[in-house]
C-alpha cells in the first residue's frame, strides 16, 4: 500500500476546506469498506485521505416537511434497522440488508455506496425508484442533484472533487403506492449483483388502473437505468397481466447488460424481465391488489 497523508475532520466546514483545491490527489472515505480495498491492491494512488466519520452533520435519519432525510454517513445497518425507513421506505432497507455481509453494513454507508458509482451498487436502484435526492455541498455552494442524474460512467459521478454528499432526501410515497426491490446474485447472499433493480408504484384501487410507475435497473447497462418507456407503457393502464408482461418486454430491450464471470448478457436480459413482473406482483400484493383476480 502507498504512503499517503490521512486526515480526520470533525466538522463538513472543516472537510469542505480540505477538499477546496485540486493540488493534490484526494479520496473521502467514511466506511472505507470499497477504499481499502482499491488502495491495498494498488488500483488507487491518493496523496490524501479524508475520513468523514465522526461528522455528526450528516449521520442520522429523520422524517420532516414530507421527506425522509438520511445522511451520507448513515450506515447500511442503521438504514436496515430505521424505523422511519422500515415504514415509509421498506424496499430501501431491504436493499441496505441486501449488501455484502453484517461486518460491511456495520461498516459501509449509503454516501459510500451511492459514491461509488458501481452499475451493481444495491441501495441505488431503489432510491432512484423513490426519487431520492442528493443534497451536495462544497465551501462554495450547496446544491441538490436527484439520483438518477448522478451517474456518467462505471465509478464516475457528476460530484466534483472539491464536493461531497452531505444527505439523501427521499419524498414521503404517496398513498395508495408500494414498491419492490429485488437482486439476483450467484449466492443467496454476499454476493455481487447479477441484476438487480426497483420498481415503485401508484394505484387508483377502484379504478384499478396505474396512475404512477418507476422502473429501475442495475447491473445492465454501465449507469443505474431508469426506464420510463415500460413505466409509460403502465401508466393509465389496467392493472392486468397483459399490460404488465408488456412493459416486461420493454424493459429486455432497453437494457445493455454485458457477459462477464457472472452471467452472459443474455441470460441478463431474460432474468432482468422476470424480476420486474415479480416485483410488480409484490407491490401490488403490498396495495391489497387481489392479484388472482387480475391475473398476476
Amino acid at each position: 500500500m502507498a504512503k499517503f497523508k490521512y486526515l480526520k475532520p470533525n466538522t463538513l466546514q472543516e472537510a469542505l476546506d480540505l477538499l477546496k483545491g485540486n493540488e493534490s490527489d484526494k479520496k473521502v472515505i467514511s466506511g472505507g469498506t470499497d477504499i481499502m480495498v482499491q488502495l491495498r491492491n494498488y488500483k488507487i494512488d491518493p496523496d490524501i485521505i479524508i475520513e468523514i466519520s465522526e461528522i455528526e452533520s450528516i449521520k442520522g435519519i429523520d422524517k420532516k416537511d414530507g421527506f425522509i432525510t438520511i445522511g451520507a454517513a448513515a450506515t447500511l445497518t442503521e438504514i436496515t434497522e430505521s424505523d422511519i425507513v422500515k415504514r415509509y421506505c421498506p424496499m430501501l432497507a431491504k436493499a441496505a440488508a441486501s449488501v455484502g455481509a453484517t461486518q460491511i453494513r456495520n461498516r459501509g454507508t449509503i454516501g459510500g455506496n451511492v459514491c461509488n458509482a458501481s452499475p451493481a451498487a444495491d441501495t441505488v436502484p431503489a432510491l432512484v425508484a423513490l426519487g431520492a435526492v442528493a443534497t451536495v455541498a462544497s465551501v462554495e455552494q450547496e446544491r441538490k442533484v436527484p439520483l438518477e442524474e448522478l451517474y456518467v460512467g462505471v465509478g464516475r459521478t457528476a460530484i466534483g472533487s472539491n464536493e461531497l454528499i452531505t444527505y439523501i432526501s427521499i419524498p414521503q410515497p404517496a398513498e395508495n403506492s408500494a414498491g419492490s426491490f429485488f437482486k439476483l446474485g450467484k449466492r443467496k447472499a454476499q454476493a455481487i449483483s447479477i441484476v438487480n433493480g426497483a420498481v415503485y408504484i401508484g394505484v387508483n384501487a377502484a379504478e384499478r388502473k396505474f396512475t404512477d410507475v418507476h422502473v429501475v435497473m442495475g447491473s445492465v447497462a454501465p449507469t443505474v437505468l431508469r426506464i420510463r418507456e415500460a413505466e409509460e407503457s403502465l401508466i393509465g393502464k389496467s392493472i392486468n397481466r397483459q399490460n404488465i408482461e408488456n412493459a416486461a418486454e420493454i424493459v429486455r430491450s432497453k437494457i445493455n447488460p454485458i457477459s462477464d464471470v457472472r452471467a452472459t448478457a443474455e441470460y441478463r436480459k431474460d432474468v432482468s424481465g422476470n424480476l420486474f413482473i415479480q416485483a410488480m406482483s409484490d407491490s401490488l400484493e403490498q396495495l391489497g391488489v387481489d392479484v388472482s383476480i387480475e391475473g398476476i
